[in-house]
C-alpha cells in the first residue's frame, strides 16, 4: 500500500512538473527563423515570417499549432511545401520548398501564370521572377477531349533534357486542334522557326523524333538556311519550308 501511495505521489509530482514547464516563460517563442533560404527566393524571409503569423512572446512552443502555420504558409502560390521544426527552448525554424516554374501559361483573357513540372498552374506572372520562360498557349489545352497542360510541360521538359535544348530554345509551345503541337524555336532574337509536330509525334525524352528534329535545326542554324517552318508530321519525314524567294 505504501508503495502504491508513493508511486501515485511521484506521478502527481511529474504531472505538476510538466504543467509548470508548459507554463514556464522559458519555452515561450521568441525567435522565428527561416533556414536554408535561397538567395534569389521568390518569397522573402520577411514575407515568410509574416505569413507564419507566429505570436512571438505570447505562446509556448508546446502549444504552437504547426498545422495552422503550415496552412498559412501554403496560401502563397510559390510555396510548395514547408518543414517546421521546434527548436527548444524558444525558436521555431521554417524551411520552405518553392515551386520551380518551367513555363508561362496564357489564359483565355491573355493573362500569364506560371506552371511547374507537375503541371500545377500558379502565379500570377511577374517581371521580377523568371520573365524569360517559354509560353504555353493554344485553344483546347486542358479542355475535355484535348491534351492536358501537363503534356505540354512534358514536351518542354523532354526538349530541354537534351544538351542541344540550349542551342535551339523553345520560346513558345502551341496546341492547335487541327495541327497538334507546334514549337516556336528561337536561334537568335530575330530568327524563329515554327516546328509542327502533329498529334501522334513521339515527344518522350528517349524517342528519336526530337533528336531528328534537332539534327534538322542544327543544319538550318549552321548553314543559315532561311527556314520558316518545319513539318515533322509528314508521313515520318521532316519537311522544311523556306522563306519565299530564297
Amino acid at each position: 500500500l505504501i508503495t502504491f501511495i508513493l508511486s501515485g505521489l511521484a506521478l502527481i509530482a511529474v504531472m505538476m512538473g510538466v504543467s509548470a514547464a508548459l507554463r514556464s516563460p522559458l519555452f515561450v517563442v521568441q525567435v522565428v527563423e527561416v533556414v536554408d533560404q535561397l538567395k534569389d527566393a521568390p518569397v522573402s524571409s520577411v514575407e515568410i515570417v509574416g505569413l507564419a503569423a507566429v505570436p512571438v512572446g505570447e505562446v509556448s512552443l508546446f502549444d504552437l499549432k504547426l498545422s495552422l502555420i503550415e496552412k498559412r504558409l501554403l496560401s502563397n502560390a510559390w510555396i510548395k511545401s514547408v518543414v517546421l521544426t521546434k527548436r527548444f527552448p524558444q525558436t521555431l525554424a521554417i524551411q520552405v520548398n518553392y515551386r520551380t516554374p518551367v513555363a508561362l501559361v496564357q489564359g483565355t483573357t491573355g493573362t500569364l501564370q506560371y506552371i511547374d513540372q507537375d503541371g500545377t498552374v500558379f502565379g500570377p506572372f511577374s517581371l521580377s521572377s523568371r520573365p524569360d520562360l517559354p509560353i504555353i498557349a493554344g485553344t483546347g489545352l486542358g479542355d475535355s477531349g484535348g491534351p492536358s497542360l501537363k503534356s505540354a510541360v512534358d514536351l518542354l521538359v523532354s526538349w530541354s533534357s537534351h544538351s542541344w535544348g540550349s542551342k535551339n530554345q523553345v520560346s513558345q509551345v502551341e496546341y492547335d486542334s487541327e495541327e497538334g503541337f507546334r514549337l516556336w524555336i528561337t536561334f537568335l532574337p530575330s530568327y524563329r522557326v515554327l516546328v509542327t509536330l502533329g498529334h501522334d509525334f513521339d515527344t518522350s525524352p528517349k524517342g528519336e523524333g526530337l533528336a531528328r528534329i534537332d539534327a534538322v535545326l542544327g543544319y538550318i542554324r549552321s548553314h543559315q538556311v532561311p527556314a520558316r517552318q518545319v513539318f515533322a508530321d509528314a508521313n515520318k519525314k521532316i519537311v522544311v519550308r523556306t522563306v519565299r524567294g530564297s
